[in-house]
């Protein structure tokens, strides 16, 4: 089946006379890239004896949130690698006073309530590591691969057989590009070994089901891409490849930038030539590193426009970081990264303009649906100014079509100071489409993700206005 979406937007000025009348083209069969969903990064160090439940609640029913990076401890040294017997695991009186231990109680606590509401969380793994699994004149740098393989199955057996929770995946490093605070340094083919030592370990324990996030760096190092790449007799336990990105302000985050082959490109391009080609690529942080919280508005839109230029990229999946407002253990700040803000006092939950601005998406792009790809008018060739007449320099849109073609949504980010009318022609989409509502939600200053209008097509055609300055989303979902 092949779907083409043809866009006709008109640009208003301040005063809303001289409309310019512009067009873009979405086709379906131009694009494979498949969503596999949105999330957030979280720590249960708040589950407080439940009182984080209505903050999960609002994430996973209100935000739309499928997917859940879960660090316990924020720390990857709870257990000490020179109380290991001789046989290379610990006592169970050791792993008792661990994994009964507050820090994971409340882990538990909070895993089992996303259970209850059908996610499966991914076990992450990030934060300084015992001196005892590192080098000796660099304690920072995994030396010990088979001891820090060791610690994270016990906490996986511990969650499995003892907590009886339920999980298929985990992460079992994180930016080890950067290392300390972030968690061990890892170079090079090291990386190789250590993913190696996890595998082995998963199935040596009888944990064969569980596959991996594999690299998850602070950025697409591929050198310790390729290490990993070079060994494909785990291609079926490899689950995703994953990396990190974040803003800083508008530094490098012009339209070039948004439309430029990127490292993250390269990234994914080599994964998807790869005898791992079957595996997904998904950024598993994203946002910015503004920590006044005044500026939310730029905030929310830098880090939705790194989510969309994350799937312009070949990711098939996005996690903010993070859920809500938390102490960081790995490198002891309170932090405000989250898409909720966080009473400590009273411990209410309340969204920020970031989480509307996330909700625009993950609210209405469903796991397994497909991105359209997005043709739009050039400049002229010869055109020296062609950089700067690109009428759609300001404006970035993505589409997205479930896979029976039944349901459609266009995610719009409007960057212009005025008011676009932009007409839909929906020339070859489903008939099932065509009998839907359209709604039309809307994100900016004043707005947190409103529904604006509801419409019916005709003549296969849909008409909306866009305020300026704000991220759209039209959708065929109720």
């Amino acid at each position: 089946m092949t779907v083409i979406l043809a866009v006709h937007l008109i640009c208003f000025s301040q005063n809303q006379e001289n409309p310019l009348k512009k067009e873009v083209k979405l086709n379906f069969s131009k694009s494979s890239l498949k969503v596999d969903g949105f999330g957030v990064n979280i720590t249960p160090a708040q589950w407080n004896n439940g009182k984080l439940k209505p903050a999960i609640d609002m994430l996973v029913d209100d935000l739309g949130a499928t997917l859940f990076r879960f660090d316990c401890t924020g720390l990857a040294n709870w257990l000490d690698p020179g109380k290991r017997q001789s046989n290379g695991t610990w006592t169970e009186s050791y792993l008792d006073s661990a994994y009964k231990s507050k820090v994971f109680l409340d882990a538990w606590g909070t895993f089992r309530y996303l259970n209850k509401k059908g996610i499966e969380p991914i076990f992450n793994v990030s934060g300084r590591i015992h001196p005892g699994l590192g080098k000796s004149r660099e304690p920072n740098t995994l030396a010990d691969f088979d001891g820090y393989a060791e610690m994270v199955i016990t906490m996986l057996l511990w969650a499995r057989e003892k907590e009886g929770l339920k999980f298929s995946l985990l992460a079992p490093f994180n930016e080890t590009d950067l290392g300390f605070p972030e968690g061990p340094k890892i170079d090079g083919n090291n990386m190789l070994i250590a993913t190696r030592s996890i595998l082995k370990k998963l199935d040596a324990h009888g944990l064969a089901d569980i596959n991996i996030i594999a690299v998850d760096d602070a950025g697409p190092k591929l050198d310790k891409l390729e290490a990993v790449l070079s060994d494909s007799s785990y291609v079926n336990r490899i689950h995703a490849f994953g990396s990190h990105t974040y803003g800083n302000g508008d530094i490098g985050e012009n339209e070039a930038w948004f439309g430029a082959m990127t490292d993250y490109a390269k990234f994914s391009d080599k994964i998807k030539s790869s005898p791992f080609k079957n595996a997904s690529v998904w950024m598993t942080e994203y946002g910015d590193l503004d920590q006044t919280g005044e500026i939310e508005y730029e905030f929310a839109w830098r880090s939705t426009r790194r989510l969309m230029k994350s799937f312009r990229d070949g990711f098939n999946a996005a996690l903010a970081w993070d859920a809500f407002d938390n102490f960081h253990e790995h490198d002891t700040a309170w932090c405000v990264y989250g898409l909720l803000k966080t009473d400590t006092v009273n411990w209410k939950y309340t969204p920020k303009k970031r989480y509307f601005a996330a909700k625009q998406v993950y609210k209405f792009v469903k796991p397994g649906w497909k991105m359209i790809e997005v043709e739009t008018p050039q400049p002229k060739e010869f055109d020296v100014y062609k950089t700067w007449h690109d009428s759609f320099r300001h404006i970035r849109i993505q589409a997205f079509v479930s896979p029976e073609g039944n349901d459609f949504t266009v995610v719009i980010m409007n960057g212009i100071e005025s008011n676009i009318d932009m007409t839909i022609n929906l020339d070859d989409i489903n008939n099932g489409a065509l009998s839907k509502n359209v709604k039309h939600y809307v994100t900016e200053k004043t707005i947190n993700c409103n529904l604006e209008e509801s419409t019916k097509v005709e003549n296969k055609k849909v008409r909306i206005l866009l305020p300026a300055n704000s991220i759209s989303t039209i959708t065929t979902l109720k």
